[in-house]
């Protein structure tokens, strides 16, 4: 299950030992703490913080005053932007996450594309433990914090909402302020927008 991947992850870089390449360019306004390993090619900008253990592939882009946090593995040829927050995050190659989001406790696909200010909400209100919708079966996960799996190749607009535990199917679109309340199937979703008109007067 995707939720014990993230869980065993911590586990996994529990042993990771610091590693910045030489081949990296890393502002000296940047801070690194920790157990940091980060890949040839990859730039960190200034004012960027990443506490470890965190693993970033080659080639990727950390942009101002990034956090990056708590377990996280970042893949080959990713993009954060500017003020945004990546927390006990998988993220696979190629994703592109916008300025000012926050990605917590949550496995994005290879190829996904996040706009700005998309955010994963990774705790139930009541403090109950997430529940998680997978192939007809609902899940007790026994975690207080879980985010989201965003599928190979989504792509969410501007200031799009996951609810806690959902799942965005491989593919799927979804435009600017939508929720995810539930489990979609893959598709197109865009929210209905009605403006009434009054002239100047």
């Amino acid at each position: 299950m995707w939720w014990s991947d993230l869980r065993a992850q911590g586990d996994a870089l529990s042993v990771l030992t610091r590693h910045l390449s030489l081949e990296a360019d890393i502002s000296p306004d940047a801070r690194i703490h920790g157990a940091v390993v980060i890949e040839a090619g990859t730039r960190i900008c200034a004012g960027a913080v990443i506490h470890g253990p965190v693993w970033i592939g080659r080639h990727c882009m950390v942009g101002n005053n990034a956090l990056i946090r708590g377990s996280s593995v970042i893949g080959d040829r990713c993009r954060i932007g500017f003020s945004t927050e990546l927390k006990h995050a998988r993220l696979g190659s190629d994703v592109s996450v916008g300025p000012q989001c926050f990605i917590a406790d949550s496995r994005i696909d290879e190829g996904a594309y996040l706009g700005a200010l998309v955010r994963t909400s990774n705790h139930r209100l009541d403090a109950d433990t997430v529940k998680v919708l997978q192939d007809g079966i609902l899940h007790d996960t026994g975690m207080h914090k879980l985010g989201a799996w965003i599928g190979r190749g989504a792509s969410l607009g501007v200031g799009v909402i996951i609810l806690p535990g959902r799942i965005v199917a491989p593919g799927s679109e979804f435009g600017p302020r939508v929720t995810v309340e539930k489990n979609l199937p893959p598709g197109r979703y865009r929210l209905a927008q009605h403006l009434h008109f009054q002239p100047l007067e």
